[in-house]
């Protein structure tokens, strides 16, 4: 009997360092390098990448845009997230300044991050990352963005059309550059050229957004017709014409937060991201698919960007609820956690019953601007309606400017449209 219990003493002890040291055995990390794409998504979900499990890195809908959808992601190890250069000097310097009135407006405002110390416990803490986001000039104070080729894409067919414009914005607050504030009713010019094909060639549309929350001014100018005409200000939303975005969908989000029901921070995660972009630019000399060579669009279904290089951040969650009369009823969003970087990675829509509509990504480089700084910019977007797998993308071309030093309000006033069509 003895001998019996202390065999079966043995076999316990070896038993429960076995199960000790199966426990301790660490996930497998993947090589820099790793494809993670459809086929190999299943072999992968349970390593690690940097010590990260690579299934707690996909947020929202990618898992799905991966395994239906085609979406193929390089895993390189981190870089530092760059921050636009001279952008946290100013925000320590107008630190506490900044305030929410009780309407959710912006106010007291004049430059630099206005709300460098989100808490996830903060109430307002999701509108305060909007703002941090749209109010600032970590992007540019100064955009002139030509040409910008929007793609429209079916899934089942391939490349439908092009169409050619030019993008301009310019900030009148939370500017970067001398003075910081040209006026503080007014937020942002935005303009946008159409230059092709040519039955539409000639129309430019002129956006002025204010501070104060209330809907913008639009101005239309069709050459043909050589007149400006203002035009309804409560379009902010509708599909932009023969597109699968939204107006506020540009660029990752461009309205004013109140224009929303509410804005949820939901907490902060660790995300896979495209922050230091391998992607090639347009080919403006080329002709044909050749032109476009950032895009997969010899490839079902035609949206999708060549592998590119994903890195672990940090991202904010945060949850978008539009009014009723809205298209979406939510937008999933994973934002840039870095302070002076708020980066529109990776969100879902979703439609009014509730179903998944939309995913829009952006991923970002590296850019040298025109008056000296470092900072960032955009260098692809696509935006996927997965429900009628269709889809509109743009990549970043050689003739981004950004702060360009003649660049000037003078030249967005509705009298200016004609100009910017010559």
């Amino acid at each position: 009997m003895y001998k019996q219990s202390k065999h079966l003493s043995r076999l316990l002890v070896v038993g429960a360092m076995a199960a000790g040291l199966s426990m301790a055995v660490p996930a497998e990390e993947v090589a820099e390098g790793t494809v993670l794409n459809a086929a190999s998504i299943d072999g992968l979900l349970g390593k690690t990448l940097e010590g990260q499990p690579i299934k707690s890195l996909l947020v929202g809908e990618q898992q799905k845009m991966i395994r239906q959808f085609g979406v193929t992601m390089i895993l390189t190890h981190a870089k530092p997230v760059s921050v636009t250069s001279g952008l946290l000097e100013l925000t320590a310097k107008h630190k506490g300044e900044a305030k929410l009135d009780a309407g959710k407006h912006l106010v007291d405002y004049v430059t630099g991050v206005p709300f460098p110390d989100i808490e996830v416990a903060d109430p307002d803490a999701g509108y305060k990352l909007v703002y941090n986001a749209l109010r600032v000039g970590w992007l540019g104070d100064a955009l002139y963005l030509n040409p910008l080729y929007f793609l429209i894409i079916d899934g089942k067919k391939g490349l439908e059309k092009e169409q050619g414009w030019v993008y301009r914005r310019f900030l009148m607050s939370g500017r970067l550059t001398e003075p910081p504030v040209l006026d503080n009713t007014i937020a942002k010019y935005e303009a946008l050229i159409n230059v092709y094909p040519n039955d539409t060639r000639g129309l430019g549309l002129l956006t002025v957004n204010y501070t104060d929350g209330r809907l913008p001014d639009v101005y239309a100018y069709v050459k043909s017709l050589r007149r400006v005409r203002r035009l309804s200000s409560g379009a902010w939303a509708d599909p932009v014409q023969g597109t699968d975005l939204l107006f506020d969908d540009t660029f990752g989000l461009n309205l004013d937060p109140t224009w929303y029901d509410s804005w949820k921070l939901l907490g902060t995660r660790k995300a896979l991201v495209v922050d230091h972009s391998i992607l090639p630019a347009m080919d403006e000399k080329a002709t044909g698919k050749a032109k476009y060579p950032f895009i997969k669009l010899d490839e079902p279904p035609y949206w999708n960007f060549q592998p590119d290089n994903y890195e672990i951040h940090t991202v904010y969650e945060l949850e978008g609820t539009p009014k009723n009369n809205h298209l979406v009823s939510r937008r999933d969003m994973f934002v840039g956690a870095t302070l002076g970087a708020p980066k529109f990675y990776w969100q879902d829509h979703y439609d009014r019953k509730g179903e998944h509509w939309h995913v829009e990504f952006v991923g970002y480089k590296d850019w040298k601007w025109e008056d000296g700084r470092s900072g960032t910019t955009a260098n692809g977007v696509v935006l996927v309606d997965v429900q009628r797998l269709h889809a509109t993308a743009f990549g970043y071309s050689e003739g981004f400017h950004i702060n360009s030093p003649d660049a000037k309000a003078a030249d967005y006033s509705p009298e200016a449209l004609p100009r910017m069509l010559q």
